[in-house]
This record gives structure tokens, sequence and C-alpha cells, in this order.
């Protein structure tokens, strides 16, 4: 899989924020596609003693979820961890680990959120403007946004909004826990990616591609940190 370079990964907070503003105006939120038959899951683990994150891609089957292809890439960060700017602390590794695969999925969900962010323009809307692929972010946290808590029911939700703007849902995976957090990325809307989210889930508060992709980046680490088991 191949993707043009979209930008250059800059270490420094003020010129990372001026850069989401402006690329946030190519962010395409709206419903551009049918529903997919392949999609990717990425997820990332960090090694602190290395520096290392190790990112996962995991391809699906769609809406069967069985696996069709994994690649996996490690490089070292300098980027600290910030809230709303975890692009560029993940983003070059998730990109390295896309470029891996084989077969272009027709959409990925990222572990993180999309446009629900302070400046419309998380870890979903900025991979998928560089890959171009529609895209969505799932979150266990919220990071920006107002919302009603929903039904304690599974399957119950309500919209998340950020300055009054609709910016996606707030998920109830399982009965009696926490909601997640859903966003559209780039080229869908929250009705694309709530649905797709929705069928991806099992028995797990997190779906079951994001819960794969994110085991995967953990047993790469684990096995180049010597801490595997088995």
């Amino acid at each position: 899989m191949e993707f043009k370079t979209l930008h250059k990964w800059v270490n420094n907070i003020d010129d990372a924020v001026e850069l989401q503003q402006d690329l946030s105006v190519k962010v395409i939120f709206e419903s551009v596609m049918q529903e997919p038959e392949t999609i990717c899951a990425v997820d990332t683990a960090f090694d602190a003693d290395s520096n290392y994150l190790f990112a996962s891609a995991v391809t699906f089957s769609y809406p069967d979820l069985k696996e069709v292809e994994a690649a996996q890439s490690k490089q070292k960060t300098d980027f600290p961890y910030i809230p709303g700017l975890l692009a560029f602390r993940e983003g070059p590794a998730i990109l390295d680990s896309l470029s891996g695969l084989k077969i272009i999925p027709e959409f990925i969900l990222y572990r993180g959120h999309g446009i629900a962010h302070p400046r419309y323009f998380g870890l979903a809307s900025h991979l998928g403007i560089w890959t171009g692929i529609p895209s969505a972010g799932c979150a266990l946290e919220n990071l920006a946004g107002d919302y009603v808590e929903p039904p304690r029911e599974k399957g119950k939700w309500k919209p998340l909004f950020v300055d009054g703007n609709e910016v996606g849902s707030v998920y109830r995976s399982r009965s009696n826990v926490k909601p997640i957090f859903i966003s559209p990325g780039h080229l869908c809307d929250t009705t694309d990616a709530t649905n797709i989210v929705a069928v991806c889930l099992t028995s797990y508060r997190t779906p079951e591609p994001l819960r794969r992709a994110h085991l995967y980046a953990k047993k790469q680490r684990d096995r180049f940190t010597g801490k595997e088991r088995g």
C-alpha cells in the first residue's frame, strides 16, 4: 500500500497545532462510501525504556470480520504524549505499518478521535487525509465535546458535540459499562462511523478489529523487550 507524503512531521508543539489548523479544512465530513468489504484497524503499543512505538495494521473482511492480512512496524518517537496531538507521536509508525499491507482496505478504524477534537482534526482525520481512505476514530475516553449519557443498554447512543456541532456518537458497546466515543475521520459521516463500529462489536467494550490490532502491537512490543509469554 502506497500513499504520498502529506507533510514533514514536526516536533514542536506550536508547529503541530498550527499544522492541524491548516490541514483541518481538507477533511471531508460527509458520506462518500458504500458498505465496505474490507476494513483495517490500527493500534500501537509503547515501550518507555527504548522509546519505541510498535504499530499493527490488521485487515478484516466485513461484515464477518475474518482476518485477511496484518502488517507491523516499529519506530522510535521523540514527540511526547499530548492529548489532541496523538498523530504526531503515533502517525509515522502507523503509516509505516499501513504501507506494509498488500491489499488496500476500504475503510480504516483508528484507536483515537476523528473530528471529535478541539481543532476538528484528531488522529483518524489526520491519517485519513494522508491515506485518502475513509476513516473513523474510536476511543475509550472523551477528548473534547459535550454529550448526554446514553442509556445503559448495549446499542444505545447519544450524539457528541463540540462547540454546538455534532462530531460523533457516544455509544454503549456493552450494557452497564462506560460508553465508547466514535467520530468520523475523513470521507465518512457519523452514521457511517457508528454503524461500522456497531457491526464490529462482540462481547468486549472495544470493537473486535481494534482489540485484535492492540493484541498484535502488544505482542510485538513484548517480543522486542523479551517479555513475551509462551
